[in-house]
């Protein structure tokens, strides 16, 4: 009896296994540029096959985190697209790098000190053909003999 419950639990955390590696995927499809807020941790985390949301809570205070985004971005080759507060008095950050989109979320954290910070991003699909699959040559014209 006792092997059948190990069996039943060695077939559970393969099946976590799993889980975790599509989530992993995912999340380097979706934000494969991921910087971290400061002095955070991550509280949760939904993804779906093209999109990616991380909650992180941070000790740092909001105008803390802002201040580190608006640098990081800026430092690392993103192009802030937007950077406005929310109808709710967060603010929003809209970037893009390399085509890939990714949005950042700073709050108060409800009921304790630090921030919540959402970061999310979406799975692009490339728009230049891999290698192999280029269009053919354009065929040469022939040049009158003089």
């Amino acid at each position: 009896m006792r092997y059948h419950h190990l069996a039943l639990v060695v077939l559970a955390l393969a099946a976590c296994r799993q889980d975790t590696s599509r989530q992993s995927a995912a999340t380097a499809a979706a934000l494969p540029f991921l910087p971290y807020p400061p002095l955070a941790e991550v509280v949760s985390r939904a993804s779906s096959a093209d999109a990616v949301q991380i909650t992180f809570h941070s000790k740092s205070t909001p105008d803390e985190v802002l201040v580190y985004y608006r640098r990081t971005l800026v430092e690392g080759g993103w192009s802030l697209e937007s950077d406005t507060p929310d109808a709710v008095g967060a603010a929003a950050l809209y970037a893009v790098k390399d085509g890939h989109p990714m949005w950042i979320r700073v709050s108060r954290a409800p009921g304790a000190p630090g921030s919540i910070v959402e970061v999310s991003g979406a799975v692009v699909e490339p728009t230049t053909p891999p290698p192999g699959d280029s269009a053919p040559a354009p065929a040469a014209t022939a040049q009158p003999a003089t």
